[in-house]
């Protein structure tokens, strides 16, 4: 199989399940933007191409590096409505808690069809065969091509960003390439779902998703578990609605609580987090102000925890492009009752 091509200069769209690349170019001159980075973006329903390219485009801008957008066409609502639910019966007898023996029974399933494939084309790719599980939608074709067909993409380090219809596109691509290639060919794949309706992912995959209270389409994933992150009181399901929370989101993922108020925060794994953004000012300060604004309790403890564990390195490329967010960290631990160990942390951040 072969891979989709991935056309550069941010073009919209062609056509169902086209593949382009974005570079925000706000972005892209400054230091901190990764050029060398990519994620991929699956849109949702309803999505003209201009709204998939401008999305991509914001995406980019966030995550400070180019995006390889997946497009999902519209035909409209009611058509887009109706493909909705042909991706979630796609493959969902594979759901354990729907047939009761879950993918494996299904991977022996396709071994059976690959047999038969065989018996008259020795020499056929499994890929080629998981393929045509998931020929019926072009944009999960796509996104399966660019996970299976050789095409220089390297899953291991590269997210997925999925929102609406594209979460169920996702699932039956990372599915379709777990009964083709062996489960380890997705293991570690980090998907970020966005207003997901999808019910059943593939096991392996590191998975966080995110989802506001109030939009509906969410309710679809009738799932409760850890990996979830969701904020109250906004009703919308827009994938940029999504994006201009994610300092919320992000925040959410690392504590427990309700209605405000908050129960305990994971200050150091919030703090690692943070780390792993590498030098992303607008994701910095984003998260920063609404700790400051939201969780001003626990806000010094994620600054401390965050001068302490990152390198030099780091906090030098941060202090060069954004010294802003260096005179957060410090007004942060400064701010109150300082402890002689935030007094480290802040000379550390002043002679860095």
């Amino acid at each position: 199989m072969r891979a989709p091509t991935i056309r550069p200069g941010g073009h919209t769209p062609n056509g169902d399940g086209d593949v382009n690349l974005y570079i925000n170019p706000e972005a892209s001159g400054q230091s901190w933007f990764n050029h060398g980075r990519r994620v991929i973006f699956v849109n949702g329903m309803d999505n003209s191409p201009t709204d998939h390219a401008q999305s991509a485009m914001a995406l980019s801008l966030l995550q400070g590096c180019p995006v390889i957008g997946v497009y999902n066409r519209t035909d409209g609502v009611w058509a887009d409505l109706g493909q909705c639910i042909r991706d979630k019966l796609t493959l969902a007898h594979m759901d354990a808690s729907l047939s009761g023996v879950g993918i494996e029974s299904w991977t022996r399933m396709f071994q059976t069809l690959l047999a038969a494939a065989r018996l008259r084309n020795p020499a056929i790719d499994p890929v080629d065969v998981g393929g045509e599980l998931v020929r019926g939608n072009a944009a999960t074709y796509a996104l399966y091509g660019l996970m299976a067909g050789g095409g220089h993409v390297d899953m291991g380090r590269t997210p997925i960003y999925c929102h609406s219809q594209g979460n169920l596109i996702t699932s039956n691509a990372l599915t379709a390439m777990a009964v083709a290639r062996g489960m380890s060919a997705i293991s570690g794949i980090e998907i970020n779902s966005f207003g997901s309706p999808c019910r059943y992912w593939p096991p392996g995959i590191q998975r966080t998703n995110n989802a506001f209270t109030f939009d509906p389409v969410s309710w679809l994933d009738l799932t409760m578990d850890l990996s979830s992150s969701k904020i109250g009181f906004v009703a919308g399901h827009a994938f940029t609605l999504y994006m201009q929370n994610d300092a919320e989101f992000t925040v959410n993922r690392f504590r427990w609580g309700s209605f405000g108020m908050t129960a305990s925060m994971d200050e150091a794994g919030l703090a690692r987090y943070m780390i792993r953004m590498g030098n992303n000012p607008g994701r910095l300060r984003g998260i920063l102000a609404r700790l400051d604004s939201a969780h001003n309790s626990d806000a010094d403890d994620v600054a401390y925890e965050y001068t302490t564990r990152a390198s030099d390195s780091l906090l030098r490329q941060i202090k060069s492009s954004a010294p802003d967010v260096i005179a957060t960290l410090i007004r942060l631990m400064d701010e109150g009752v300082t402890f002689p160990s935030e007094s480290e942390a802040i000379l550390r951040l002043r002679s860095i």
